[in-house]
C-alpha cells in the first residue's frame, strides 16, 4: 500500500476522531458542572428533553445544516459547541501530522491530554471552576503515559519516565502555588485558585518542567492582555474576575506546536553561553612544563 495514501487515511482518521471527541466534551461541559452522567440518558435536548437522533448529531456537519436550531423545539444551540468539535478535530489532525509520521504514540498521548485540559478550560471559562477528575486525574494520565512512553520526558525506561513526570507535577504545582501566594499578598485578595494549581500540575506531568517556563509568562502575558482588554470593551472594573485555566491551556497548546523547540533552543544556547563564559574561571591553570 501506498505510503502517502495510508498516511492520508489516517489523516482523515485523526480529524473525524478529533471531531468526535469534541462533540462528546460538549456533553462532558454541560453535564458534569451538574453533576450529572455523561453518559445515561443519551443526546438531547437541553430545552425540551427530546432525544436527539444520531443524524441530527453528527460532529460539524448537524450545526450549519439545522442552522443553529433544535430540530425538535426551534431553541437555539450555542455556536460554541460547533466550534469546540472543528477545534478539536483541527487539533487531532496537526498533532497527527507533527508526531504522526515520526512518534504516533506520542501523538495520542497528547491527544488524550489535550482532550481532558479542552473540556477542564471550558469548565473554567463557564463556572470558574477546574473539576479534579481534570486536574488531579490528569496527574495520574500524565505518570501513566510517562511510564509507558518515557520519550515524553526525553527518558529512555519507564521508572526514569515516571520520575520526571511525578518530579515535573510538583515543580509545577509550587512554582504555581509560590505565585498565587505572591499575588495574595500583593493584591491583598485571593489572587488564583488551586484548581489553576494542580491544572498545571497535571500538565507538567505530560510536558516536563521545563514547560513552566514558557506556560507561566505566556499565559500571564495574554490573560493580561485579554483582561485588559476586556474590561475596557465592557466597562468593567480593575480586579474583575477572569478564569486563568484556559490561558495555560492556550499556552500548553502552543509549546506542543513550537514552544518547546523554541525554548529548549533558548536553554541550550543559554547554557552554551554560560559555559564558555564560565571556563576560564573553573578550568585548572596550566603549568610550565619542567626545565
Amino acid at each position: 500500500m501506498d505510503p502517502n495514501f495510508l498516511f492520508s487515511f489516517e489523516s482523515v482518521f485523526a480529524f473525524m476522531t478529533g471531531a468526535c471527541i469534541g462533540s462528546f466534551l460538549n456533553v462532558c461541559v454541560y453535564r458534569i458542572p451538574l453533576n450529572r452522567s455523561i453518559v445515561s440518558p443519551g443526546s438531547h435536548c437541553s430545552a425540551c428533553g427530546a432525544p436527539i437522533p444520531w443524524y441530527y448529531n453528527i460532529p460539524i456537519i448537524s450545526w450549519p445544516i439545522l442552522r443553529g436550531r433544535a430540530a425538535c423545539c426551534g431553541t437555539r444551540i450555542d455556536f460554541r459547541y460547533w466550534l469546540v468539535e472543528v477545534g478539536m478535530a483541527c487539533l487531532f489532525l496537526a498533532l497527527w501530522l507533527k508526531f504522526g509520521s515520526t512518534d504516533p504514540i506520542t501523538a495520542v498521548l497528547y491527544a488524550v491530554m489535550l482532550s481532558g485540559l479542552a473540556a477542564a478550560c471550558l469548565i473554567d471559562l463557564d463556572h470558574y471552576i477546574i473539576p479534579d477528575r481534570f486536574s488531579l486525574g490528569g496527574c495520574l494520565v500524565g505518570f501513566i503515559a510517562c511510564t509507558i512512553h518515557p520519550a515524553l520526558m526525553g527518558q529512555t525506561s519507564p521508572l526514569q519516565g515516571f520520575s520526571w513526570s511525578l518530579a515535573s507535577a510538583i515543580v509545577g504545582a509550587l512554582t504555581l502555588l509560590g505565585v498565587a501566594w505572591a499575588g495574595t499578598l500583593l493584591f491583598k485578595k485571593e489572587a488564583m485558585g488551586m484548581g489553576d494549581v494542580k491544572l498545571l500540575a497535571a500538565m507538567c506531568s505530560f510536558l516536563g518542567m521545563i514547560s513552566i517556563t514558557w506556560m507561566l509568562p505566556l499565559s500571564s502575558l495574554i490573560g493580561s492582555i485579554l483582561g485588559v482588554a476586556l474590561i475596557f470593551w465592557q466597562r468593567g472594573a480593575w480586579g474583575t474576575r477572569i478564569p486563568y485555566g484556559p490561558f495555560l491551556g492556550l499556552a500548553a497548546v502552543l509549546w506542543i506546536f513550537g514552544g518547546s523547540e523554541i525554548m529548549h533552543f533558548y536553554w541550550s544556547n543559554v547554557y552554551h553561553s554560560f559555559s564558555l563564559y564560565m571556563s576560564p574561571m573553573i578550568e585548572p591553570k596550566m603549568l610550565p612544563p619542567p626545565h
